[in-house]
């Protein structure tokens, strides 16, 4: 008997998320470099690779040294690098496994570029480019100086160019999200097109998201697709319309611990095994897979509240339910393990490699 609050995953639904995300990027030449931060997983990063992927993708550098200790050998690190220390971790890294990693600074290449000359090493690296959500990248229009400004450096060879395309998630019809992805691709090879013009050779394209991934017809043209969150599911994706309740394998299981007053119930999970995140839906922590009329409207560290209609649902003091999260990136980190499940019975334990690896 597990106790709760515990992650649950169904294995048969993730590998089938996992096998359609890769066929459909393939069938456009898209390579697949999922994003592991949504599950931190070494044991989930191979299985990715033994189903189709070509490498992985860490947020942190603290990430990518987990996972290649854990064996992986071809990384990208999506993410600038700043400071001393971490271009010499990165250094003694590039050693070990194939890698690569993004720049949008002078300051952040200059630092690669004296980590690389220090250890004899060249360094393949990816130009970030702003799509519009202003989190990392440089500006389009100021693509070509920054290149010729980093290529300028020593040990340091520009691959390809890079874009996050976040802002595809403000969308929630199909139309919309397909012109989001054309928008990201056309970005991507317009700045391939304009450095290659002018004597770079841009062999990567690196974007796609899980929204943008799942129209890989719109992305054709791209190199690689770096999606993560696909894995699981969650709300995004069914708020996105890609995916429904049914193709969510990850879920967090809770027990009813109070019940107040009709109508008012009280689980034992709150943003310490969920996350704060709201979705499309105002005022919601996240769908109860039982039954989607009962509402998650509150979360305190260690309570979920519920609101339901008593004439129409009854709930009982320890019956557990399943909620698929808002955000299904936030909730491995918040946990050493996931239950993994098949056909309903207890299959095994994940371990959560590069648990709090945001370094």
């Amino acid at each position: 008997m597990l106790t709760t609050p515990y992650v649950a995953l169904e294995l048969e639904i993730m590998e089938q998320n996992i096998r359609g995300m890769v066929s459909g990027l393939r069938r456009n030449n898209i390579q697949h470099w999922p994003h592991i931060k949504t599950h931190k997983s070494v044991r989930l990063a191979k299985l990715e690779q033994q189903l189709g992927a070509s490498g992985i993708t860490c947020a942190k550098l603290s990430e990518a040294e987990v996972m290649a200790e854990g064996g992986i050998t071809s990384i990208l690190l999506a993410y600038p690098l700043i400071g001393e220390d971490k271009c010499q971790r990165y250094a003694e890294l590039a050693r070990k496994i194939s890698i690569r990693t993004i720049v949008d600074s002078v300051a952040g290449a200059q630092g690669l570029s004296q980590a690389a000359v220090k250890n004899g090493l060249e360094f393949a690296i990816d130009i970030a480019i702003d799509f519009g959500a202003h989190r990392e990248g440089i500006q389009p229009d100021q693509l070509l100086s920054f290149a010729r400004d980093i290529a300028a450096l020593p040990g340091l060879k520009i691959k390809g160019v890079f874009t996050y395309a976040g802002t595809i998630y403000q969308y929630h019809e199909e139309a919309d999200i397909r012109r989001a992805a054309r928008e990201e691709a056309a970005l991507l090879m317009k700045s391939r097109d304009l450095l290659n013009a002018n004597g770079f050779t841009i062999e990567t394209l690196s974007g796609g998201s899980t929204l943008s991934s799942f129209y890989a017809d719109e992305l054709n043209g791209i190199t690689e697709s770096r999606a993560g969150n696909f894995i699981f599911g969650d709300m995004n994706a069914i708020n996105g319309g890609i995916y429904t309740p049914e193709n969510c394998a990850l879920t967090i299981c809770a027990t009813v611990v109070s019940i107040p007053l009709p109508g008012y119930a009280t689980l034992d999970a709150g943003t310490k095994s969920l996350t704060s995140d709201l979705s499309a839906t105002p005022g919601s922590y996240g769908l109860i897979q039982e039954n989607p009329d009962i509402a998650l409207v509150k979360l305190n560290e260690e309570h979920g509240y519920l609101r339901y209609d008593p004439e129409k649902v009854s709930l009982t003091i320890g019956e557990q339910l399943h909620i698929i999260p808002n955000h299904c990136c936030v909730v491995a980190n918040l946990v050493d393990e996931i239950y993994a499940f098949r056909q309903g019975e207890f299959s095994e334990t994940i371990a959560i490699n590069a648990r709090g690896k945001s370094y």
